[in-house]
Order: C-alpha cells, then structure tokens, then sequence
C-alpha cells in the first residue's frame, strides 16, 4: 500500500507575509535608486554642459541644464552651471536670457566674485552692471559699560571729602549698517543700557570718620547714530566711527550706606531717584572696531567713548529727597556722564542683487 503524499499549501497569511516583505524590497530599492540618481547623473550633466560649452554647441546647453537647474544641483554645481549658461547667451547675442542668468547666479550665490585674470571681458563686463553688494546688514551687539561722571558745579552736606569712581554695568541692543560707499556706512542702533558711577563722601572726626557710599545706577533706551568709516582692507577689517546718542531715562536708583567706625551704620537703603534725573541725554560718539568675516556676515569687535552734553540733573532738584539729604548726607552736584563701552556682536549680511545703470 503507497504511502500518502502530504502537500502543504500556503496560508493566506504568509502570503500576506511574501508579498509585504516584496512589496518593500521593491520600495526600497526604487528609493534608493531615486538618491543616487540626481546627484550622480546632474553631475555629469554639469561634465557633459563644460565639453559642449567648449565645442561651440552653445544653443544646446539651455535645454541641456534646465532640469537639474530646476532641482538636482548642489549649490555650487548651480553657480557653475549658471555661469556657462550666463557666458552661452552672451555669446548667442541675447542680452535678456544672459541677464536673466547673471542676476540667477548672484541670488544663489551672494558671495560670487569674478576672476578678471581668467574669465571672459564680456561676462566681467556684464557682472559689473549688478549690484552685488549688501544693501544693509544686522544683527546684534553686547557688551559692557564704565561711566564716569563729569562734574561742573558741587553741593556739599558736610566738610567731607567727596569724589566720584567709575563702575561697570551692561548694555544691549540691535545694530543695523547701511553701507554708502565702500569706505563708509551708516550705523544706527537700538540699546538698552546702564550707566553706573559711585559717590563716596568722608567726613573725618575726632573719634572715627563718617564714611558714605552711594552707588548710582541709571538706565536708558538709547539711539546711537554714528558713521563708520573703513580705514583698509583687510581680513580684520577695521574701522573708526563717529556720531551723536541721544538716551532717554527709563529708572534712576541709588542704593545709600553710611558708617562710622565703632558704631552701628546707618541701614543701607535703595533709592529711587528717577525724578531727580534728566530723562533726555546727549552725547559725542568716537570709537573703533574690526570686522571679521563669519558665516553670512561679519563678527564685530568695537570700542566706543561717549562724550556726556547735557546735564544729568538739575540744581532744583539737589534737596529734593530729605532722607537721603539728612540720614545719608547725600548730595550730588551737578554733572555729565561719560562712559566707554566695549562690545561685541554679529552682523548678518542681507543682499537683493539687480540690474544698475553705470555712470
């Protein structure tokens, strides 16, 4: 008697099983043939437009690149192509298409140079008529501040001897350039800044010496106007600067502290002084920095000294606070304030090439 013969038929579910384990073999291969394609075959494209650039074919390279110029092209691969094609309608006598091109190129790439020793007059000759220059550039700047005050007249509370020092704070803000020329750039900004000074009064007596301190901090919205002008080329870049700040007060403090030694001091205290302060100031702007080249703009390191104009306050207003007058002795004369500040930001370059008409 012959044995039975055993078939096994294949379930629906490996079924299922071989056809989603082909079905993603064969989406995956599709993906990663689609990869290599444009990057590989665009390149050779760009190979195969420089041979037919040379052999004088010129009229077959606009349909021979506008594909991978639509999409394929690495950035630089882009520049390259766009030359040729910029060099092809020139010499195909259509000035239109060779603008069209050029002005192309420049939007890819910013930071395009020519090379008047190797490349064609025509095409240097055409590069010429755009503006490839940044329109403005902006960023952002911080850094920190040392006032000073310049004293006119003095309002004394005792026969001490008082004196003014120099003390840090900080300062922050938006920069924008607006070059002109090559040589100079206009420079407006937006800051947030502290000016903050120490007034210290010493008053000697037979058994321990009165000893006040008082230390200032004024905080102000300022608009600094000033012109650069750049001194020479070079990768640093450096620059000088001029212009006026006109501040506007926000907060005016004095934290007060009054010792003697041997005895308790006087509590130290913080003050408002807002209203006893001008709210408007003016001042001279000179300074200096470098510009170094970074990424899409230029890093910015700059030393800058303020001139106060005005007076920060008022002599009507010197007896105003009667605290600070009789349990501090306390009392400023009247003064300007200079700072020098040093700070350091980013710039970032913003261009929008076009077609000018040469003089």
């Amino acid at each position: 008697m012959k044995k039975p013969v055993l078939i096994f038929l294949p379930t629906t579910i490996d079924i299922m099983k071989k056809i989603l384990f082909g079905f993603c073999l064969s989406i995956c291969c599709l993906v990663s043939g689609y990869a290599q394609i444009p990057t590989s075959s665009c390149a050779q494209t760009l190979r195969l437009a420089r041979s037919t650039y040379e052999l004088g074919r010129l009229h077959e390279l606009p349909l021979l690149l506008d594909g991978c110029l639509k999409n394929g092209f690495t950035t630089q691969e882009k520049v390259d192509a766009l030359k040729l094609l910029t060099q092809a309608y020139i010499y195909l006598n259509d000035p239109k298409k060779a603008d069209e091109s050029m002005l192309l190129l420049l939007q890819t790439d910013n930071y395009f140079e020519i090379n008047e020793a190797i490349d064609p007059a025509e095409f240097v000759a055409l590069y010429k008529t755009y503006r490839t220059t940044p329109i403005y550039r902006v960023g952002l700047k911080a850094g920190a501040v040392t006032a000073q005050p310049n004293v006119s007249t003095s309002d004394i509370a005792n026969e001490g001897v008082g004196k003014y020092d120099n003390r840090f704070s900080f300062l922050a803000g938006i920069s924008v350039e607006i070059p002109f020329t090559k040589k100079i750039t206009l420079n407006p900004e937006l800051y947030f800044q502290q000016k903050a000074f120490k007034n210290t009064n010493t008053l000697p007596v037979t058994d321990g010496d009165f000893a006040l301190i008082a230390n200032q901090t004024l905080t102000y919205i300022s608009l600094p106007l000033a012109v650069q002008y750049h001194l020479l080329d070079h990768k640093l870049n450096p620059y000088a600067l001029g212009g006026v700040s006109v501040d506007y007060l926000v907060n005016g403090s004095l934290n007060a502290e009054r010792k003697r030694i041997g005895f308790s001091p006087i509590e130290s205290k913080t003050f408002s002084i807002t209203n006893d302060r001008e709210k408007f100031n003016l001042s001279l702007i000179l300074g200096a920095g470098i510009k170094y080249r970074l990424g899409g703009g230029y890093g910015v390191i700059e030393v800058r000294y303020n001139y106060g104009l005005l007076n920060a306050n008022n002599k009507k207003d010197t007896y105003n606070n009667d605290e600070l007058v009789f349990n501090y002795q306390a009392i400023d004369g009247i003064f300007k304030i200079n700072s020098l500040s040093l700070t350091l930001g980013y710039v970032h370059n913003i261009f929008k090439p076009k077609k000018i008409t040469l003089k």
